[in-house]
């Protein structure tokens, strides 16, 4: 038998890792984020017919806090495939401290998927190589030599993103990627 503060310590434990698990569904977010979800999983299921423009167009159509739902999109490991790596991609339009971290904690999370990971990993160069070039080049430059080839391929997609020679309208490997994951 069990006595009250071993309780009481074995349910605040079992809550933080529950916090843990789920760091986007512990931000407070509003009532009717749970429709919203809902809405915009149906929209990254079956993205329309277009670009990104049409895509982000369509994202803020049903949300005004598009990162927040996203995140929590990319974290349902029962989605399928394609919404999550769609809202991991798509987060690189969505730069703030929030995404920065939570893309940061994906790319060095090892229990995750090295698909996801990558994307991550990406979406994260992609988001901030403009306004900080050195920190991203520092994160991504490890996984140039990681074991996992998909990885290595997207951190030298990554670096893409830092050369001080890149002119704005060069060409972003990343966003073709999303178009054809738009396309069935």
């Amino acid at each position: 038998m069990r006595t009250l503060p071993v309780t009481l310590t074995l349910l605040i434990a079992s809550l933080g890792a529950l916090e843990a698990e789920m760091p986007v569904r512990a931000t407070g977010a509003p009532v009717g984020l749970d429709e919203q979800t809902r809405s915009i999983r149906e929209l990254l299921a079956n993205p329309p017919e277009g670009d990104l423009s049409d895509l982000k167009t369509g994202l803020s159509e049903r949300t005004d806090r598009p990162a927040i739902v996203l995140m929590r999109l990319a974290d349902d490991p029962l989605n399928l495939a394609r919404v999550r790596i769609l809202s991991i991609a798509l987060l690189s339009e969505y730069p703030s401290p929030q995404v920065k971290t939570y893309l940061l904690s994906l790319v060095s999370d090892e229990s995750a998927h090295p698909t996801f990971r990558g994307w991550a990993l990406q979406s994260y160069a992609r988001g901030f190589a403009e306004s900080e070039p050195e920190e991203v080049r520092t994160v991504v430059r490890p996984y140039l030599s990681d074991l996992e080839p998909g990885l290595r391929a997207r951190a030298e997609m990554s670096m893409e993103y830092t050369l001080a020679s890149r002119s704005p309208d060069a060409h972003d490997p990343m966003k073709r990627m999303i178009v054809l994951l738009m396309q069935d």
